[in-house]
C-alpha cells in the first residue's frame, strides 16, 4: 500500500524540472488547452514508450506534497513488483493521473497475500495532476480502478491506506464506499471496500 509521507527529492516533481527545463516545459504543457470539460470520457491505459516521460511528469498540488510518490519512481519500482498492476489516466485524449494496484493474481508462483485474514487487492498509488483536480476525474478513474479489483475474484475485499495530514482523502474515499478501519499501519489510514456485494449486485 502506500508508503507515508516523504521528503521525496525535487528533482523528481515535474513541477520543479519545468521550472528549469525548457524541453520538460514543452512536455508537460504539450496539451495547450488545459481546461477540459467536465464530462471527458476517463479511462485507464497502460504507459507506453512513447507516453512514459509525460505521465512521470504529472504532478501533485503543494499541500499533497509527499503523500504520494513522484510518478516517476512509482513506474519504476513497478517494474521490480510483479504484483504491481499500472495505469496512466486519461481525461478524452489528455493524461491526467495515475493508479498503481496491488494485484496478486499477477504472481502465478505465490498464493494471493492477506490482510487481517482476507484475500485483497489494493489501492497502491493514486494521484491526480494539479492542474485536473477538482473536474471529477478522480472519482470516474476511482470507479474504474473499484470495477477492475472486482473483476478479480480472487479478492474479497479492497484497501487502501492515506496519509492522516493536511487535506487528507478520506472523504473522498468514502463518498466511493470504503470504510475506515480503525487501523493505523506504519503511520496511514486503512480504508477498506468490501467487493462481494458489488460482484452480487
Amino acid at each position: 500500500m502506500t508508503s507515508n509521507a516523504i521528503a521525496w527529492p525535487k528533482s523528481l516533481s515535474g513541477r520543479f524540472l519545468e521550472s528549469r527545463n525548457e524541453f520538460v516545459r514543452q512536455v508537460r504543457n504539450q496539451h495547450p488547452d488545459m481546461t477540459l470539460d467536465r464530462t471527458a470520457r476517463v479511462s485507464l491505459r497502460e504507459i507506453t514508450r512513447d507516453t512514459v516521460r509525460e505521465i512521470a511528469l504529472l504532478d501533485v498540488g503543494d499541500a499533497q506534497i509527499g503523500l504520494v510518490a513522484p510518478n516517476a519512481f512509482s513506474i519504476a519500482q513497478a517494474h521490480f513488483h510483479p504484483e504491481a498492476w499500472f495505469r496512466a489516466i486519461y481525461a478524452g485524449e489528455v493524461p491526467v493521473g495515475f493508479a498503481m494496484l496491488e494485484d496478486w493474481s499477477q504472481v502465478k508462483d505465490r498464493a494471493p497475500q492477506l490482510y487481517d485474514g482476507e484475500p485483497y487487492v489494493a489501492l497502491w498509488r493514486f494521484m491526480i495532476d494539479e492542474r485536473f483536480q477538482g473536474h471529477g476525474f478522480g472519482s470516474q478513474a476511482l470507479n474504474l480502478l473499484i470495477e477492475v479489483a472486482k473483476s478479480k475474484t480472487y479478492a474479497s475485499t479492497m484497501l487502501l491506506s492515506f496519509v492522516p495530514s493536511g487535506p487528507n482523502a478520506e472523504p473522498f474515499y468514502a463518498r466511493h464506499g470504503f470504510v475506515n478501519t480503525g487501523v493505523v499501519d506504519d503511520g496511514e489510514v486503512v480504508m477498506k471496500l468490501d467487493l462481494r456485494p458489488l460482484r452480487a449486485g
